[in-house]
């Protein structure tokens, strides 16, 4: 990794930052983007600014697009994963009462709160996959689509351990049974390298906060072609509309494209920092960020002479972050804030993410202090 890049975004100016997985470093540039994007046109042109605000939102779902191969109508910008995937279960025609939606005792707590909230609503059932389980295992996957799954929430990088799943084959499986399926790459976008075309998921939500670098409040999701037409969000607004300006109370359109599940009045600050980094680190290319991540993954795992790694040891099975628990992880993490190593800790131990920024330097510092303790 050159000088260069580093120079590209604003990190910490004391300690390690390996705390990717959470929140990514700010580019210089996305700086200067919400400046020049939105402050200015604001400051210049008062309500008139809204050509501009709006042409950041394309911005965002063209980057998106670019990134993750796929096309711009097919994103809509949300505020988050939840809400993301309450429009998207919320718009569906429902199977009858009973059926079930699955999901792991792994996922992220919040898409469990959500799906199962949905379901005492909606009159389904949540079903999941025990945490045992090894989700990379299709097997396992084919057992628990059962006739009566009507929808499969898949994590594509698990949070706690970085686990990362092999999403086109079980999307496979979900096709052939007739399942929606939807996959959350918050974790994975913008380290691993992700091809919707590939995948052919039904949908896709996601976050900018986390290695994409683009701050909260910046979600999005990803609709397929041939399920948008299916779609009818209850929570609609004058964006969702098929023609926004043409304020007619009594008619309405849902928009042909994943514009639908816009809702109201969008937000324009944190798709505007969001559209700017995205471009940044695409134009470094995520195969590359992937496999400076992974370099320095490995480098740290060949040299610290305790903990347990936690994380796929294979890079085939990994995503970005390495959890390694010790005897005594809160003493550890306690090292870690004493040395100014930037981490966290979660059930599967404390957790440790390097981007594209990060350098072997970095690495080395922290197997200095694991050695340690």
């Amino acid at each position: 990794m050159t000088t260069d890049i580093q120079e590209r975004f604003y990190q910490p100016e004391q300690g390690v930052y390996l705390l990717n997985h959470s929140v990514g470093c700010l580019p210089r540039s996305a700086s200067d983007a919400f400046v020049n994007h939105f402050l200015e046109p604001w400051k210049q042109q008062g309500s008139n600014a809204w050509g501009q605000w709006l042409d950041n939102l394309t911005r965002f779902n063209g980057a998106l697009a670019n990134l993750l191969n796929g096309e711009t109508q097919q994103f809509c910008p949300q505020t988050n994963l939840s809400s993301a995937l309450t429009k998207i279960v919320g718009s569906l025609p429902l199977p009858p009462a009973g059926h079930h939606i699955l999901l792991s005792e792994r996922d992220f707590p919040s898409m469990g709160f959500v799906i199962q909230t949905l379901c005492q609503r909606f009159g389904l059932k949540p079903r999941f996959i025990p945490h045992e389980a090894d989700l990379t295992d299709l097997n396992c996957w084919d057992d628990m689509l059962s006739d009566d799954t009507w929808l499969a929430f898949i994590t594509h990088v698990q949070s706690n351990d970085s686990l990362r799943l092999p999403v086109a084959e079980i999307t496979e499986l979900t096709h052939r049974k007739s399942v929606i399926s939807v996959v959350d790459i918050a974790q994975s976008a913008g380290v691993v390298p992700i091809d919707l075309k590939t995948w052919q998921a039904d949908f896709v939500i996601g976050s900018s906060v986390k290695w994409l670098c683009g701050g909260p409040g910046s979600g999005y999701l990803w609709a397929s072609d041939h399920i948008i037409e299916h779609c009818q969000p209850m929570d609609v607004g004058w964006f969702s509309h098929q023609n926004p300006m043409e304020f007619d109370i009594h008619h309405f359109d849902y928009g042909e494209d994943a514009g639908r599940f816009a809702g109201g009045t969008p937000s324009i600050m944190p798709f505007t920092v969001s559209a700017e980094s995205i471009r940044t680190l695409d134009g470094i290319g995520t195969e590359a960020i992937f496999q400076h991540n992974q370099k320095l993954i490995n480098r740290i795992i060949a040299q610290i002479r305790q903990g347990e790694i936690r994380s796929p040891l294979q890079e085939d099975r990994r995503g970005g972050t390495l959890a390694i628990s010790f005897k005594n992880n809160q003493k550890a993490m306690a090292a870690m804030n004493n040395a100014s190593i930037v981490c966290d800790q979660r059930s599967e131990g404390l957790r440790f993410s390097p981007h594209i920024y990060n350098t072997e330097e970095d690495a080395d510092q922290l197997v200095e202090v694991i050695n340690r303790l």
